[in-house]
């Protein structure tokens, strides 16, 4: 994982006006972004895009997206992909979830869910594998386990407090990566009182709780040292 910003993403999309876009979002969220406009030139600069990430479109001329993500498995494994698919394309999407692809989102895009797919997928590719981990780890492991413990609520509780959940880690993360410390510490709070209220209504396993109380206490540690 990147050990600046929120993560690398490169988008792969033969439209100029989709790179474009999802290139000023992301840019303007505090993510490093990448673009190339066909799956052999996604391919060719892996070395020196170095990618946490890819949004990788569907329907390309050339390498398509299915073959891309098939030649991305083999060579960068650890590589998260969400698929970039037109409506009329989705089925073809979700096949690709069985070559290994994370998820998928249509055209015309719903940036909240768009980010929310990202932010999952970062933190997938940035799971912790030292035994002290850095700032920008902590605060992957804290999205990464507060997505996992919305996704473990019922779908009522998910869109009462779920998404909340969700949304007020990841402007935590976002916050801290921009050296906000006060924006960040107040979206911590509100992470900790959503598990408070997750917790006394019994909307989310013990164990996942337990888990995003780790990684809230080890976030903060880091706005405390910062």
């Amino acid at each position: 994982m990147s050990d600046s910003g929120l993560g690398r993403i490169l988008i792969v999309d033969d439209e100029q006006t989709v790179r474009d876009v999802l290139a000023e979002f992301f840019t303007e969220q505090g993510y490093e972004v990448a673009t190339a406009d066909s799956g052999a030139d996604a391919l060719r600069g892996l070395p020196e895009t170095r990618p946490d990430l890819v949004l990788l479109d569907v329907r390309m001329p050339g390498i398509d997206g299915v073959e891309t993500l098939r030649r991305l498995r083999t060579i960068a494994p650890g590589v998260s992909v969400i698929m970039v698919t037109a409506n009329e394309d989705v089925a073809l999407a979700r096949t690709t979830l069985k070559l290994g692809a994370l998820d998928y989102v249509a055209k015309p895009f719903d940036f909240a869910y768009l980010e929310r797919s990202v932010v999952a997928g970062l933190a997938h590719a940035g799971a912790p594998s030292r035994s002290a981990p850095t700032a920008a780890e902590a605060w992957h492991t804290l999205v990464h386990a507060a997505f996992r413990a919305a996704r473990a609520m019922t779908d009522a509780a998910r869109a009462s407090t779920g998404v909340r959940l969700e949304d007020a880690a990841l402007r935590a993360a976002r916050e801290a990566a921009v050296a906000q410390r006060g924006a960040a510490a107040a979206a911590l709070a509100e992470v900790e009182l959503l598990l408070t209220v997750a917790s006394e209504l019994r909307d989310v396993p013990s164990a996942e709780l337990s888990v995003v109380h780790g990684a809230l206490a080890a976030a903060r540690a880091t706005l405390s040292a910062a």
